[in-house]
Protein backbone atom coordinates (compact mmCIF):
# COMPACT_ATOMS: atom_id res chain seq x y z
CA UNK A 1 0.00 0.00 0.00
CA UNK A 2 1.24 3.12 -1.28
CA UNK A 3 0.38 5.55 2.15
CA UNK A 4 2.08 8.41 1.17
CA UNK A 5 0.37 11.76 1.91
CA UNK A 6 -2.07 9.90 4.25
CA UNK A 7 -2.74 9.37 7.95
CA UNK A 8 -1.72 5.75 8.82
CA UNK A 9 -3.69 5.66 12.29
CA UNK A 10 -4.89 3.29 14.68
CA UNK A 11 -8.05 1.57 13.96
CA UNK A 12 -10.99 3.41 15.51
CA UNK A 13 -12.69 2.42 18.25
CA UNK A 14 -16.85 2.67 18.62
CA UNK A 15 -17.54 3.25 22.05
CA UNK A 16 -21.40 2.69 22.00
CA UNK A 17 -22.60 -0.18 19.57
CA UNK A 18 -25.83 -2.42 19.06
CA UNK A 19 -23.79 -4.79 16.83
CA UNK A 20 -24.10 -7.72 19.10
CA UNK A 21 -27.63 -8.27 17.82
CA UNK A 22 -26.19 -8.59 14.22
CA UNK A 23 -22.76 -10.04 15.44
CA UNK A 24 -24.27 -14.11 15.64
CA UNK A 25 -26.02 -13.95 11.97
CA UNK A 26 -23.87 -15.61 9.44
CA UNK A 27 -24.79 -12.61 6.99
CA UNK A 28 -23.28 -9.53 9.44
CA UNK A 29 -20.46 -8.98 7.44
CA UNK A 30 -22.71 -7.64 5.18
CA UNK A 31 -25.09 -5.76 7.61
CA UNK A 32 -22.23 -4.07 9.40
CA UNK A 33 -19.85 -3.50 6.39
CA UNK A 34 -20.73 -0.05 6.62
CA UNK A 35 -18.48 0.85 9.83
CA UNK A 36 -16.02 -1.29 8.71
CA UNK A 37 -15.85 1.12 5.54
CA UNK A 38 -15.37 4.02 7.89
CA UNK A 39 -12.70 2.69 9.44
CA UNK A 40 -14.61 1.27 12.64
CA UNK A 41 -12.29 -2.38 13.66
CA UNK A 42 -13.75 -2.28 17.16
CA UNK A 43 -16.83 -2.45 18.68
CA UNK A 44 -18.12 -1.89 22.06
CA UNK A 45 -21.78 -3.39 22.40
CA UNK A 46 -24.37 -4.60 25.13
CA UNK A 47 -25.11 -1.13 25.12
CA UNK A 48 -27.81 0.43 27.37
CA UNK A 49 -29.48 -1.84 29.22
CA UNK A 50 -29.33 -4.86 26.87
CA UNK A 51 -27.07 -7.66 25.62
CA UNK A 52 -27.80 -11.16 24.14
CA UNK A 53 -26.65 -13.05 27.31
CA UNK A 54 -26.63 -14.24 30.08
CA UNK A 55 -30.74 -15.89 29.07
CA UNK A 56 -32.15 -18.41 30.37
CA UNK A 57 -34.83 -20.51 28.75
CA UNK A 58 -37.54 -18.41 30.47
CA UNK A 59 -35.88 -15.04 30.07
CA UNK A 60 -34.95 -15.85 26.10
CA UNK A 61 -38.82 -14.56 24.89
CA UNK A 62 -38.48 -11.78 26.66
CA UNK A 63 -35.22 -10.72 25.30
CA UNK A 64 -35.93 -11.66 22.00
CA UNK A 65 -39.20 -9.12 22.19
CA UNK A 66 -37.15 -6.12 24.08
CA UNK A 67 -34.76 -6.45 21.80
CA UNK A 68 -36.91 -6.15 18.66
CA UNK A 69 -35.48 -2.63 17.35
CA UNK A 70 -31.91 -3.49 17.25
CA UNK A 71 -31.89 -7.08 16.13
CA UNK A 72 -32.42 -7.93 12.23
CA UNK A 73 -34.68 -11.04 13.21
CA UNK A 74 -34.94 -13.45 15.84
CA UNK A 75 -31.68 -14.94 17.03
CA UNK A 76 -31.45 -18.75 18.21
CA UNK A 77 -29.77 -18.36 21.47
CA UNK A 78 -27.68 -21.06 21.50
CA UNK A 79 -26.18 -19.56 24.56
CA UNK A 80 -27.15 -18.89 27.73
CA UNK A 81 -23.87 -17.84 29.58
CA UNK A 82 -21.95 -14.76 28.52
CA UNK A 83 -18.99 -17.43 28.07
CA UNK A 84 -20.90 -19.56 25.39
CA UNK A 85 -22.37 -16.18 23.87
CA UNK A 86 -18.41 -14.75 22.78
CA UNK A 87 -17.53 -18.52 22.20
CA UNK A 88 -19.70 -18.97 19.64
CA UNK A 89 -18.91 -15.13 17.95
CA UNK A 90 -16.02 -16.41 18.60
CA UNK A 91 -16.67 -19.95 16.49
CA UNK A 92 -18.47 -18.06 14.01
CA UNK A 93 -15.71 -15.19 12.85
CA UNK A 94 -16.25 -11.39 13.38
CA UNK A 95 -16.21 -9.04 10.68
CA UNK A 96 -14.34 -6.86 13.20
CA UNK A 97 -13.20 -6.79 16.82
CA UNK A 98 -16.02 -6.68 19.72
CA UNK A 99 -16.61 -6.66 23.43
CA UNK A 100 -19.37 -6.78 24.97
CA UNK A 101 -21.04 -5.06 28.32
CA UNK A 102 -23.70 -7.42 30.33
CA UNK A 103 -26.39 -5.69 30.27
CA UNK A 104 -29.06 -5.05 33.30
CA UNK A 105 -32.21 -4.62 31.48
CA UNK A 106 -31.10 -8.64 30.62
CA UNK A 107 -30.34 -9.51 33.86
CA UNK A 108 -33.43 -8.05 35.33
CA UNK A 109 -35.12 -9.66 33.08
CA UNK A 110 -33.84 -13.37 33.74
CA UNK A 111 -34.43 -13.05 37.08
CA UNK A 112 -37.84 -11.47 37.42
CA UNK A 113 -39.28 -12.01 34.17
CA UNK A 114 -41.37 -9.11 32.92
CA UNK A 115 -41.59 -8.06 36.46
CA UNK A 116 -42.49 -4.04 36.61
CA UNK A 117 -41.75 -3.63 40.22
CA UNK A 118 -38.22 -4.00 42.80
CA UNK A 119 -36.48 -7.34 42.98
CA UNK A 120 -36.59 -9.31 46.29
CA UNK A 121 -33.64 -9.79 48.07
CA UNK A 122 -33.59 -13.34 46.23
CA UNK A 123 -33.56 -12.00 43.00
CA UNK A 124 -31.54 -9.23 43.32
CA UNK A 125 -28.45 -11.57 45.04
CA UNK A 126 -29.47 -13.88 41.34
CA UNK A 127 -28.80 -10.18 39.37
CA UNK A 128 -25.85 -10.37 41.84
CA UNK A 129 -24.59 -13.49 40.82
CA UNK A 130 -25.34 -13.64 37.25
CA UNK A 131 -23.20 -10.52 36.94
CA UNK A 132 -20.70 -11.32 38.77
CA UNK A 133 -20.34 -14.85 36.43
CA UNK A 134 -20.43 -12.54 33.49
CA UNK A 135 -17.96 -10.26 33.90
CA UNK A 136 -15.86 -13.32 34.57
CA UNK A 137 -16.58 -14.64 31.83
CA UNK A 138 -15.67 -11.80 29.66
CA UNK A 139 -17.78 -9.07 29.84
CA UNK A 140 -16.05 -5.03 30.19
CA UNK A 141 -18.89 -4.11 32.29
CA UNK A 142 -22.38 -2.98 33.51
CA UNK A 143 -24.81 -1.22 31.10
CA UNK A 144 -27.82 -0.24 31.92
CA UNK A 145 -30.90 2.16 30.01
CA UNK A 146 -32.61 3.81 32.73
CA UNK A 147 -35.51 5.72 30.14
CA UNK A 148 -36.35 2.45 28.63
CA UNK A 149 -38.45 -0.82 29.96
CA UNK A 150 -37.11 -2.74 31.68
CA UNK A 151 -34.05 -0.44 33.68
CA UNK A 152 -36.68 2.35 34.03
CA UNK A 153 -38.82 0.67 36.68
CA UNK A 154 -34.98 -0.03 38.61
CA UNK A 155 -34.63 2.23 41.83
CA UNK A 156 -31.48 3.30 43.02
CA UNK A 157 -30.59 1.03 45.75
CA UNK A 158 -31.07 -1.88 42.93
CA UNK A 159 -27.94 -0.51 41.02
CA UNK A 160 -26.00 0.33 43.75
CA UNK A 161 -25.70 -3.27 44.92
CA UNK A 162 -25.09 -4.27 41.70
CA UNK A 163 -22.23 -1.66 41.37
CA UNK A 164 -20.62 -3.01 44.16
CA UNK A 165 -19.81 -6.01 41.79
CA UNK A 166 -18.64 -4.01 38.73
CA UNK A 167 -16.50 -1.92 41.11
CA UNK A 168 -14.39 -5.12 42.97
CA UNK A 169 -13.70 -6.07 39.73
CA UNK A 170 -12.70 -2.88 38.79
CA UNK A 171 -15.06 -2.78 35.57
CA UNK A 172 -17.05 -0.52 33.72
CA UNK A 173 -20.43 1.18 34.45
CA UNK A 174 -21.98 2.93 31.06
CA UNK A 175 -25.21 4.07 31.17
CA UNK A 176 -28.30 5.91 29.48
CA UNK A 177 -29.67 8.23 31.89
CA UNK A 178 -33.16 8.46 32.80
CA UNK A 179 -33.15 12.46 30.91
CA UNK A 180 -31.54 13.88 28.91
CA UNK A 181 -34.15 16.54 28.41
CA UNK A 182 -34.87 19.40 30.75
CA UNK A 183 -38.15 18.27 31.51
CA UNK A 184 -39.24 14.59 31.65
CA UNK A 185 -41.31 12.19 33.00
CA UNK A 186 -38.96 10.85 35.43
CA UNK A 187 -38.44 13.79 38.31
CA UNK A 188 -40.97 15.92 40.40
CA UNK A 189 -42.12 18.18 39.79
CA UNK A 190 -42.07 18.10 36.09
CA UNK A 191 -41.77 21.72 35.89
CA UNK A 192 -39.92 23.83 38.03
CA UNK A 193 -36.61 23.60 40.62
CA UNK A 194 -33.66 21.86 38.86
CA UNK A 195 -33.54 20.64 34.91
CA UNK A 196 -34.18 17.16 34.96
CA UNK A 197 -31.04 16.21 32.64
CA UNK A 198 -29.41 18.07 34.96
CA UNK A 199 -30.57 15.70 38.20
CA UNK A 200 -30.22 12.63 35.90
CA UNK A 201 -26.62 13.14 35.68
CA UNK A 202 -26.34 14.14 38.96
CA UNK A 203 -27.44 10.81 40.33
CA UNK A 204 -25.39 8.81 38.36
CA UNK A 205 -22.50 10.61 39.28
CA UNK A 206 -23.55 10.07 42.85
CA UNK A 207 -24.11 6.04 42.24
CA UNK A 208 -20.72 6.21 41.14
CA UNK A 209 -19.38 8.25 43.82
CA UNK A 210 -21.15 5.98 46.36
CA UNK A 211 -19.84 2.56 44.59
CA UNK A 212 -16.38 4.23 43.60
CA UNK A 213 -17.22 2.42 39.59
CA UNK A 214 -15.82 3.84 36.74
CA UNK A 215 -18.21 5.87 34.85
CA UNK A 216 -19.40 6.05 31.56
CA UNK A 217 -21.94 8.20 30.84
CA UNK A 218 -23.77 7.19 27.41
CA UNK A 219 -24.23 9.86 24.23
CA UNK A 220 -24.42 13.09 26.24
CA UNK A 221 -27.14 14.90 24.54
CA UNK A 222 -29.13 17.21 24.78
CA UNK A 223 -33.03 16.51 23.55
CA UNK A 224 -35.47 19.49 22.45
CA UNK A 225 -34.59 22.91 21.21
CA UNK A 226 -35.53 24.18 24.77
CA UNK A 227 -32.86 21.60 26.75
CA UNK A 228 -30.13 22.99 24.60
CA UNK A 229 -29.69 25.88 27.06
CA UNK A 230 -28.45 24.01 30.04
CA UNK A 231 -25.86 21.96 28.20
CA UNK A 232 -22.93 24.22 30.03
CA UNK A 233 -25.10 22.87 33.66
CA UNK A 234 -24.41 19.29 32.27
CA UNK A 235 -21.00 19.82 31.61
CA UNK A 236 -20.09 21.41 34.68
CA UNK A 237 -21.21 19.14 36.31
CA UNK A 238 -19.05 16.31 34.90
CA UNK A 239 -16.61 18.23 35.36
CA UNK A 240 -16.74 19.09 39.04
CA UNK A 241 -17.02 15.17 39.59
CA UNK A 242 -14.10 14.37 37.85
CA UNK A 243 -12.29 17.02 39.83
CA UNK A 244 -13.16 15.26 43.15
CA UNK A 245 -12.02 12.17 41.90
CA UNK A 246 -15.10 10.84 40.21
CA UNK A 247 -13.98 8.73 37.65
CA UNK A 248 -16.30 9.32 34.83
CA UNK A 249 -16.38 10.21 31.17
CA UNK A 250 -18.70 10.58 28.50
CA UNK A 251 -19.27 9.63 24.44
CA UNK A 252 -21.23 11.41 21.87
CA UNK A 253 -21.54 11.45 17.89
CA UNK A 254 -21.13 14.67 15.40
CA UNK A 255 -25.14 14.79 14.31
CA UNK A 256 -28.17 16.05 16.25
CA UNK A 257 -30.37 13.20 15.76
CA UNK A 258 -30.18 9.64 16.76
CA UNK A 259 -31.90 6.16 17.04
CA UNK A 260 -34.34 5.43 19.91
CA UNK A 261 -37.52 3.61 20.31
CA UNK A 262 -41.18 4.60 19.67
CA UNK A 263 -41.81 4.46 23.03
CA UNK A 264 -39.13 6.41 24.32
CA UNK A 265 -40.96 9.60 25.21
CA UNK A 266 -43.82 7.56 26.59
CA UNK A 267 -44.12 7.93 30.51
CA UNK A 268 -43.14 5.17 32.99
CA UNK A 269 -46.66 5.06 34.20
CA UNK A 270 -48.17 4.24 30.37
CA UNK A 271 -45.16 1.36 29.86
CA UNK A 272 -45.99 -0.16 33.33
CA UNK A 273 -49.28 -2.05 31.78
CA UNK A 274 -48.57 -0.45 27.89
CA UNK A 275 -50.38 -3.19 26.22
CA UNK A 276 -53.40 -2.77 28.24
CA UNK A 277 -53.05 1.67 28.19
CA UNK A 278 -52.03 1.64 24.57
CA UNK A 279 -55.90 0.77 23.58
CA UNK A 280 -57.53 2.06 26.53
CA UNK A 281 -59.17 5.49 25.79
CA UNK A 282 -58.73 6.79 29.06
CA UNK A 283 -55.04 6.43 29.48
CA UNK A 284 -54.42 7.67 25.53
CA UNK A 285 -56.01 10.80 26.63
CA UNK A 286 -53.67 11.38 29.37
CA UNK A 287 -50.85 10.32 27.32
CA UNK A 288 -52.11 12.61 25.00
CA UNK A 289 -51.80 15.63 27.65
CA UNK A 290 -48.78 14.94 28.74
CA UNK A 291 -46.93 14.24 25.26
CA UNK A 292 -48.23 17.71 24.43
CA UNK A 293 -46.58 19.33 27.59
CA UNK A 294 -43.64 17.59 27.07
CA UNK A 295 -43.67 18.87 22.80
CA UNK A 296 -44.27 22.58 24.24
CA UNK A 297 -42.26 22.61 27.24
CA UNK A 298 -39.10 20.46 25.03
CA UNK A 299 -39.43 22.12 21.58
CA UNK A 300 -39.88 18.61 19.65
CA UNK A 301 -42.33 18.23 17.17
CA UNK A 302 -43.35 15.56 15.77
CA UNK A 303 -41.76 16.32 12.50
CA UNK A 304 -39.03 15.91 14.66
CA UNK A 305 -39.31 11.73 14.46
CA UNK A 306 -38.45 9.89 11.35
CA UNK A 307 -39.54 6.56 11.35
CA UNK A 308 -36.84 4.10 10.45
CA UNK A 309 -38.04 0.85 10.97
CA UNK A 310 -41.58 -0.17 11.63
CA UNK A 311 -40.79 -4.08 11.60
CA UNK A 312 -43.90 -4.51 10.06
CA UNK A 313 -45.07 -4.93 6.40
CA UNK A 314 -47.91 -3.13 6.93
CA UNK A 315 -45.89 0.26 8.18
CA UNK A 316 -42.78 -0.31 5.94
CA UNK A 317 -44.14 2.51 3.28
CA UNK A 318 -43.97 4.98 5.76
CA UNK A 319 -40.59 4.16 6.84
CA UNK A 320 -38.28 7.55 6.15
CA UNK A 321 -41.06 10.06 7.33
CA UNK A 322 -41.45 11.86 9.99
CA UNK A 323 -44.83 11.97 11.94
CA UNK A 324 -46.53 14.65 10.31
CA UNK A 325 -45.93 13.00 6.75
CA UNK A 326 -47.45 9.95 8.33
CA UNK A 327 -50.21 11.38 9.58
CA UNK A 328 -51.13 12.60 6.67
CA UNK A 329 -50.93 9.69 4.57
CA UNK A 330 -52.85 7.72 7.17
CA UNK A 331 -55.25 10.85 7.09
CA UNK A 332 -55.26 10.76 11.21
CA UNK A 333 -53.86 13.91 13.39
CA UNK A 334 -49.84 13.10 14.62
CA UNK A 335 -50.54 11.88 18.03
CA UNK A 336 -53.23 9.15 16.70
CA UNK A 337 -51.10 8.25 13.73
CA UNK A 338 -47.91 7.61 16.22
CA UNK A 339 -50.11 5.89 18.67
CA UNK A 340 -51.22 3.41 15.68
CA UNK A 341 -47.46 3.32 14.85
CA UNK A 342 -46.71 2.38 18.90
CA UNK A 343 -49.87 -0.05 19.21
CA UNK A 344 -48.88 -1.87 15.91
CA UNK A 345 -45.06 -2.39 16.97
CA UNK A 346 -45.59 -2.94 20.50
CA UNK A 347 -43.86 0.41 21.26
CA UNK A 348 -40.45 -1.26 19.20
CA UNK A 349 -40.38 0.57 16.45
CA UNK A 350 -37.40 2.01 15.80
CA UNK A 351 -37.00 6.27 14.78
CA UNK A 352 -34.52 8.81 14.84
CA UNK A 353 -35.37 11.60 16.63
CA UNK A 354 -34.05 15.36 15.96
CA UNK A 355 -32.92 18.30 17.75
CA UNK A 356 -30.00 16.19 19.91
CA UNK A 357 -27.77 19.06 21.19
CA UNK A 358 -28.75 21.41 18.11
CA UNK A 359 -30.58 21.20 14.43
CA UNK A 360 -29.43 22.22 10.78
CA UNK A 361 -29.47 25.93 12.39
CA UNK A 362 -27.74 26.05 15.45
CA UNK A 363 -25.22 23.15 17.28
CA UNK A 364 -23.38 24.94 20.32
CA UNK A 365 -24.34 22.14 22.67
CA UNK A 366 -23.69 19.24 20.34
CA UNK A 367 -19.48 21.23 19.60
CA UNK A 368 -19.34 21.92 23.42
CA UNK A 369 -20.04 18.17 24.49
CA UNK A 370 -17.56 16.90 20.95
CA UNK A 371 -14.56 19.38 22.30
CA UNK A 372 -14.74 18.38 25.65
CA UNK A 373 -11.83 16.48 27.05
CA UNK A 374 -13.55 13.49 28.48
CA UNK A 375 -15.87 12.86 25.42
CA UNK A 376 -14.88 9.34 23.48
CA UNK A 377 -16.36 9.10 20.29
CA UNK A 378 -18.85 6.87 18.98
CA UNK A 379 -21.81 6.05 16.45
CA UNK A 380 -24.56 4.51 18.59
CA UNK A 381 -26.36 3.52 15.66
CA UNK A 382 -28.60 -0.16 15.05
CA UNK A 383 -28.03 -1.46 11.60
CA UNK A 384 -29.79 -4.20 10.11
CA UNK A 385 -30.43 -4.72 6.89
CA UNK A 386 -34.47 -3.19 6.75
CA UNK A 387 -35.91 -0.17 6.99
CA UNK A 388 -34.04 3.22 6.82
CA UNK A 389 -30.36 3.87 7.53
CA UNK A 390 -29.25 6.45 10.55
CA UNK A 391 -26.69 8.62 8.82
CA UNK A 392 -23.98 7.76 11.76
CA UNK A 393 -23.56 4.22 10.52
CA UNK A 394 -21.92 5.24 7.59
CA UNK A 395 -20.39 8.76 8.40
CA UNK A 396 -19.40 9.41 11.86
CA UNK A 397 -15.93 8.57 12.38
CA UNK A 398 -14.98 10.27 8.62
CA UNK A 399 -17.15 13.83 9.57
CA UNK A 400 -15.46 14.17 13.27
CA UNK A 401 -11.96 14.01 11.11
CA UNK A 402 -13.33 16.10 8.32
CA UNK A 403 -15.98 18.73 9.63
CA UNK A 404 -15.03 19.27 13.19
CA UNK A 405 -11.50 18.32 13.22
CA UNK A 406 -10.16 19.86 9.84
CA UNK A 407 -12.98 22.13 8.31
CA UNK A 408 -14.01 23.49 12.05
CA UNK A 409 -10.56 22.98 14.06
CA UNK A 410 -12.64 22.01 17.15
CA UNK A 411 -9.86 19.81 17.91
CA UNK A 412 -6.55 18.99 16.36
CA UNK A 413 -6.27 15.93 14.14
CA UNK A 414 -4.14 14.00 16.64
CA UNK A 415 -6.49 14.78 19.37
CA UNK A 416 -9.45 13.91 17.26
CA UNK A 417 -7.40 10.56 16.50
CA UNK A 418 -6.81 9.68 20.36
CA UNK A 419 -10.60 10.12 20.78
CA UNK A 420 -11.59 7.35 18.40
CA UNK A 421 -8.58 5.29 18.87
CA UNK A 422 -6.26 4.98 22.43
CA UNK A 423 -8.80 6.73 24.83
CA UNK A 424 -11.77 4.27 24.54
CA UNK A 425 -9.50 1.53 24.44
CA UNK A 426 -7.88 2.23 27.65
CA UNK A 427 -11.17 3.44 29.00
CA UNK A 428 -12.82 -0.23 28.64
CA UNK A 429 -9.25 -1.60 28.93
CA UNK A 430 -8.58 -3.22 25.22
CA UNK A 431 -5.10 -4.63 25.48
CA UNK A 432 -3.27 -4.26 22.11
CA UNK A 433 -5.69 -1.97 20.73
CA UNK A 434 -6.12 1.50 19.61
CA UNK A 435 -2.24 2.37 19.70
CA UNK A 436 0.19 1.94 16.96
CA UNK A 437 3.04 0.14 18.63
CA UNK A 438 5.24 -2.79 18.72
CA UNK A 439 3.00 -5.88 20.18
CA UNK A 440 -0.02 -3.99 19.32
CA UNK A 441 -2.81 -5.53 16.92
CA UNK A 442 -2.20 -4.14 13.07
CA UNK A 443 -5.22 -2.34 13.03
CA UNK A 444 -5.21 0.57 10.98
CA UNK A 445 -6.88 3.02 9.28
CA UNK A 446 -5.49 4.81 5.93
CA UNK A 447 -7.24 8.53 5.38
CA UNK A 448 -6.48 11.41 3.39
CA UNK A 449 -6.44 14.65 5.88
CA UNK A 450 -7.19 16.84 3.09
CA UNK A 451 -10.43 14.95 2.10
CA UNK A 452 -11.84 13.01 4.46
CA UNK A 453 -15.08 13.33 5.62
CA UNK A 454 -18.55 11.64 6.41
CA UNK A 455 -21.41 12.38 2.92
CA UNK A 456 -23.90 10.81 4.89
CA UNK A 457 -27.12 13.19 5.36
CA UNK A 458 -30.92 12.63 6.42
CA UNK A 459 -31.77 12.85 2.76
CA UNK A 460 -28.62 10.39 1.70
CA UNK A 461 -28.65 8.21 5.01
CA UNK A 462 -26.22 5.39 3.33
CA UNK A 463 -23.72 7.59 1.07
CA UNK A 464 -20.04 6.08 1.94
CA UNK A 465 -17.43 8.02 3.16
CA UNK A 466 -14.81 9.89 1.22
CA UNK A 467 -11.04 10.12 1.68
CA UNK A 468 -10.69 6.58 4.13
CA UNK A 469 -8.07 4.77 1.39
CA UNK A 470 -7.35 1.58 3.67
CA UNK A 471 -8.44 -0.16 6.28
CA UNK A 472 -6.45 -3.28 7.83
CA UNK A 473 -7.73 -5.38 10.44
CA UNK A 474 -5.21 -7.66 12.64
CA UNK A 475 -2.97 -7.23 9.63
CA UNK A 476 -5.16 -8.23 6.96
CA UNK A 477 -6.64 -5.28 4.21
CA UNK A 478 -10.49 -4.74 4.89
CA UNK A 479 -11.24 -1.84 3.05
CA UNK A 480 -8.89 -0.42 -0.07
CA UNK A 481 -10.04 2.82 -2.31
CA UNK A 482 -12.90 2.73 -0.45
CA UNK A 483 -14.80 -0.78 -1.13
CA UNK A 484 -14.80 -3.60 1.28
CA UNK A 485 -12.30 -6.73 0.62
CA UNK A 486 -14.03 -10.09 1.02
CA UNK A 487 -11.07 -12.22 2.29
CA UNK A 488 -12.37 -13.96 5.47
CA UNK A 489 -13.57 -12.70 8.80
CA UNK A 490 -10.61 -11.21 10.86
CA UNK A 491 -11.76 -10.10 13.76
CA UNK A 492 -11.90 -11.35 16.97
CA UNK A 493 -13.74 -11.17 21.04
CA UNK A 494 -12.07 -8.97 23.19
CA UNK A 495 -12.60 -10.41 26.50
CA UNK A 496 -12.37 -8.55 30.23
CA UNK A 497 -8.64 -9.35 31.81
CA UNK A 498 -8.45 -8.77 35.90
Amino acid sequence: IDAAGLIVAPGFVDIHSHADWILPLPDHPDILAPLLLQGVTTVIAGQCGFSPAPVTDASVPWVDAFSEAMRDRSLAYPWHTTAEFLNTLDGQGLLLNAACFVGHGTLRLAALADARRAPTPSELDLMRRELERALDDGAIGLSAGLAYAPGIFAANDELLSLLEVVAARGAVFAVHGRAYTWVSPFYKPMIGGTAHNVRSVRELLGLARAAGVRLQLSHQIFVGRHTWRTHRRVLDEIDRAAAEGVDVTFDAYPYTYGNTLVNVVMPAWFLHDFEANIVDVTALRRLKREMDLLRFTLGIDYADIMLLWAGDPELAHLEGLDFVEIARHLGMPPFDAYVHVARATGGQARALLGTYSGDETREEPLRAALAHPLCAFMTDTILTSQGVHNPASFGTFPRLLGHYSRDLGLFTLEETVRRMTSFPAERMRLEGIGRVAQGCRADLVLFDPATVDGQATLTRPDAPPIGIHAVLLGGHVVVRDGARVVDGNHGRVLRRTA
